[in-house]
């Protein structure tokens, strides 16, 4: 889970325990952080507050002063441009309340989402007929049946002196749908270091992990190191490049 779903979750009184060690950890520890729980906890302090005289009289004067300077009929309009200036701060306000960044600038995540796909089977053809029912082909079994903790299980269990190139990749698109981005971001790296198979796909892959995880810098870096080198989803990395400067 990343710091920003922490922050979501602590507002909307949802963490887990184990979450709220996490998130007490991070207070702790992490200055940018606090600072951003510091400003969400003011924000929702504004809104709770948005009654307050204060915002009241500033509205009301609002209305007074375009009441003073129209007509009859176009007063009646002011009123409806004042309710929409109050809904509109309201909203404003609690935007602020769900994160800067998810509103007010581009959603990391819904990017991800956005542009996440796993990578399908393409290199273990499986048949009702193959009677060769090896560690590899169970596998790739519970690959494509959307098993991917069995799937990491029997990878894992494939003698080293049978295994693929192409397997490193696989086995890291299993931990990736099950959000264990730490592994799968270790596996695609070593299939870029050891200039595997699937190179330019785990550059992509690397990216959406640095994405989901809000580091534009590094999901910059591996965008452009894809742009650059290969010709594997270009465009939609053109695009997602656009899209986060």
């Amino acid at each position: 889970m990343n710091k920003q779903d922490l922050l979501y979750r602590y507002f909307s009184k949802s963490l887990t325990p184990n979450e709220e060690h996490v998130f007490e950890n991070l207070l702790n520890t992490d200055a940018e952080f606090k600072k951003q729980f510091e400003f969400e906890k003011n924000l929702k302090q504004v809104i709770q507050k948005e009654e307050s005289k204060k915002l009241k009289a500033k509205l009301q004067d609002f209305e007074k002063d375009i009441i003073t300077k129209t007509s009859s009929e176009k007063t009646t309009h002011s009123i409806f441009n004042y309710k929409n200036f109050a809904i509109a701060a309201t909203i404003a306000l609690l935007m602020g309340w769900f994160g800067y960044n998810t509103f007010f600038n581009t959603s990391y995540n819904d990017l991800y989402q956005d542009n996440f796909k796993v990578y399908p089977n393409t290199v273990y053809t499986i048949t009702r007929s193959d009677d060769n029912n090896t560690i590899e082909r169970q596998a790739f079994v519970a690959y494509e049946t959307e098993d991917y903790q069995l799937a990491i299980n029997k990878f894992n269990a494939i003698p080293e002196t049978e295994k693929n190139s192409y397997l490193t990749f696989y086995k890291a698109q299993a931990f990736l749908k099950l959000e264990n981005l730490k592994d799968a971001k270790f596996l695609f790296e070593e299939v870029i270091v050891k200039d595997r198979d699937f190179v330019a796909e785990s550059h992509w892959y690397l990216a959406l992990i640095y994405l989901k995880e809000n580091d534009k810098e590094n999901t910059r870096k591996q965008l452009k190191l894809l742009i650059s080198n290969f010709d594997y989803n270009k465009s939609k990395a053109k695009d997602l490049l656009d899209k986060i400067n």
